[in-house]
């Protein structure tokens, strides 16, 4: 990288995937290559005195966004389940997406069933399986009792590297199946969209290959009208969901929830009103990182 010029992103991927061959393509590498990708991006905006989704098409000033959580925690009962969902609608999502897959299924049934009668008809309610199905036949029938409380998609039912298994899950659910997020390039992608293995796709610009990737893998599903709906980091996300036609929406963890979050090491974090996130108006990423923070999480 020494003595390129940031803007050359194009051949600057190139050269470092294609350097990959030997050490590995995948995995730690591939993400290695996505933070850089997508530090030369916020070179360029910045350079240029333009907020990053302006330079990607600017499709949108604002997009969806949903709250996740739904988290299995030791002692939450299905009743503290629904009232943490009812919690994020009152915040003024028009969406939410809850964990399951760890329990009986019939647990399981309760608990969508306790979560759709707490946020009501209107909102729509997304179900993260995280893996937890070992087989097609197994999800399949889950799915089946959980479409009864009209669910926006179904996530990660099995292992992404199961792609036959998701294919046919896939195809035997009314359900939307979203998937993707630990996926990396627009080839594993490509492979999701020719065996017909979700109806949504996930990409993570952290995983997938940085901005320059993640904007190749959105662009070949809109060609198949395929929609986007990524994983995390909404900070970086909102840009690309911005600047492209069938993304859905982004993922928002709330500040108070217990999980790791990454606005914790920024100055001005972006804050949703009634289910949306404007989209920073400021060159490159928008993003200014608090140092003090970032000491406190530096390891040395």
């Amino acid at each position: 990288m020494i003595g390129e010029d940031p803007f050359d992103v194009e051949r600057i991927w190139h050269k470092m995937f294609y350097n990959t061959l030997l050490p590995g393509r995948r995995g730690t590498i591939i993400r290695g290559i996505s933070c850089i990708d997508i530090a030369l991006w916020d070179i360029v905006g910045k350079a240029v005195q333009k907020p990053i989704y302006k330079l990607l098409g600017g499709y949108r000033d604002k997009v969806p966004a949903y709250a996740s959580g739904g988290y299995y925690r030791e002692g939450k009962t299905p009743l503290d389940l629904a009232d943490e969902m009812a919690g994020y609608v009152e915040k003024g999502f028009k969406a939410v997406k809850m964990k399951i897959g760890r329990l009986s299924l019939k647990e399981e049934v309760e608990r969508v069933r306790r979560v759709r009668e707490a946020i009501g008809e209107d909102i729509s309610l997304m179900l993260d399986a995280n893996n937890a199905y070992p087989d097609a036949k197994t999800a399949i029938k889950a799915g089946r009792q959980f479409e009864a409380y009209d669910i926006q998609w179904f996530e990660e039912p099995v292992m992404p590297d199961n792609i036959q298994a998701s294919a046919e899950i896939t195809a035997a659910l009314e359900t939307p199946i979203a998937t993707g997020e630990i996926e990396g390039t627009r080839w594993g992608f490509r492979d999701l969209i020719e065996r017909k293995a979700a109806d949504i796709l996930q990409p993570d610009v952290t995983v997938v290959g940085g901005i320059t990737e993640w904007i190749k893998v959105a662009h070949m599903a809109g060609g198949w009208d395929i929609p986007i709906a990524p994983h995390y980091f909404w900070d970086i996300h909102v840009h690309l969901v911005a600047a492209t036609s069938n993304s859905l929406t982004v993922e928002y963890f709330l500040r108070e929830s217990d999980i790791v979050n990454f606005d914790d090491l920024l100055i001005e974090p972006l804050q949703p009103v009634q289910g949306f996130l404007e989209v920073p108006q400021k060159p490159g990423l928008g993003i200014d990182l608090n140092e003090e923070a970032v000491q406190r999480f530096e390891i040395k």
